[in-house]
């Protein structure tokens, strides 16, 4: 399993983004040749090495025949749609572009269909998104991860005017999202980069039992005197042919509550982000018949979870343990059928490959077409096989 890690002291942009992962050592050409797929032209990606405060970096501009027009979310979703690339690259850069539109409609008060990009909608941009999803398809990368995000302070000019930094579609972006407070007079982190790694990074640190593989640096376009401005991009590898990671396990047990709530409890823990919950039968004291509530969830979810079993529930108390998961190396798979794209899991144990479709993706495509589940199984994996 290949973790990548995107330390953001310096904040991030589109183009440090894409600099640091091709100096992570990707096959250049091959990546020029895979982004000819993009359904635009007008462009050439010129390539440069440069140094920020002694350490040497890539830098990546890409460089426009004429000037942009400013762009619509659909005329963008109609490009990629339109391209040549694989079809998880096409729905990472799709879900990236729709971030950034949200966070503009909501600073400009105006629906997603009316917003108008102008920075991020120019080709630049696009190619700086779907080029950095081409480079993690590339580099096999099976979970991102980033540290708290670098924010610089002050007033910069954008298309609106005069705009406070950091740029309030940025902020929009980074809602929930740990943040670094620099105090630089300068813009440190973009919307475009701000979105990529909302979209496709976990802000937090990576789990143990990785290894060093390689580390590439991104430059960005300033040079900035209090500090390096490059974004640093650490590959991890697995040890061994199992994953690692940490989780909080919740349980109580409960023999005073009706039954009838108890498929709603457990429905509620899962929309709240538990990766399981599930009821165990128990026999209590005095014989009492009973069942043992149990919810594994990310430890930065207790409160939430605690939160739902206290008011959903009839329990006085809940035990709480760390527990350390290993699991086997697996990374989401988008097939394309027949029915469209439907997503999925692949999952490794040696020499075994096993590939099963996302169920609600499925269900979905039966309720839509018609057709009986099963079906829909059969096409997914009938569609594995001609890949």
């Amino acid at each position: 399993m290949r973790v990548l890690y995107f330390d953001c002291y310096s904040g991030v942009s589109g183009d440090m983004i894409l600099a640091a992962l091709l100096d992570l050592g990707l096959d250049r050409q091959k990546w020029l040749k895979a982004l000819k797929g993009l359904a635009a032209a007008g462009y050439q990606v010129a390539f440069a090495r440069t140094t920020r405060q002694g350490i040497m970096a890539q830098q990546v501009k890409i460089e426009l025949a004429e000037t942009q027009p400013e762009r619509h979310l659909r005329q963008i979703e109609e490009i990629i749609k339109d391209s040549r690339l694989p079809v998880g690259v096409k729905e990472k850069s799709k879900a990236i572009f729709c971030c950034l539109a949200e966070a503009e409609a909501k600073v400009h008060g105006c629906s997603i269909a009316e917003v108008h990009f102008h920075e991020v909608g120019a080709l630049d941009a696009i190619v700086d998104v779907v080029g950095a999803c081409l480079a993690l398809e590339m580099l096999g990368v099976d979970e991102i991860y980033s540290s708290p995000i670098g924010v610089g302070q002050g007033f910069a000019t954008a298309a609106h005017g005069v705009m406070p930094i950091p740029p309030p579609a940025t902020l929009e972006i980074l809602r929930g999202v740990p943040l670094r407070f620099s105090g630089i007079e300068t813009e440190l982190a973009t919307p475009t980069g701000a979105a990529i790694l909302k979209v496709l990074a976990k802000v937090e640190a990576p789990p143990d039992h990785f290894v060093l593989e390689r580390i590439g640096y991104g430059a960005g376009s300033k040079v900035i005197p209090e500090l390096p401005n490059v974004l640093r991009a650490i590959l991890l590898e697995s040890e061994g042919e199992q994953e690692y990671d940490q989780a909080l396990l919740l349980e109580t047990n409960i023999d005073d509550m009706n039954p009838e709530i108890c498929p709603h409890v457990i429905a509620r823990l899962l929309e709240a982000g538990a990766m399981d919950a599930y009821l165990i039968p128990i026999i209590m004291k005095k014989g009492r018949p009973g069942v043992l509530l149990s919810a594994l969830c990310a430890p930065e979810l207790k409160d939430r979870i605690l939160d739902i079993i206290y008011r959903e529930t009839t329990t006085l108390g809940v035990r709480l343990m760390r527990v350390e998961r290993m699991k086997l190396p697996r990374k989401e798979i988008t097939v394309d059928t027949e029915f469209g794209p439907i997503r999925g899991k692949e999952a490794r144990w040696k020499d075994q490959v096993r590939r099963t479709p996302e169920f609600e993706d499925c269900r979905r495509i039966a309720k839509e077409k018609g057709v009986p589940l099963a079906q829909v199984y059969e096409i997914f994996h009938r569609s594995l096989s001609k890949e």
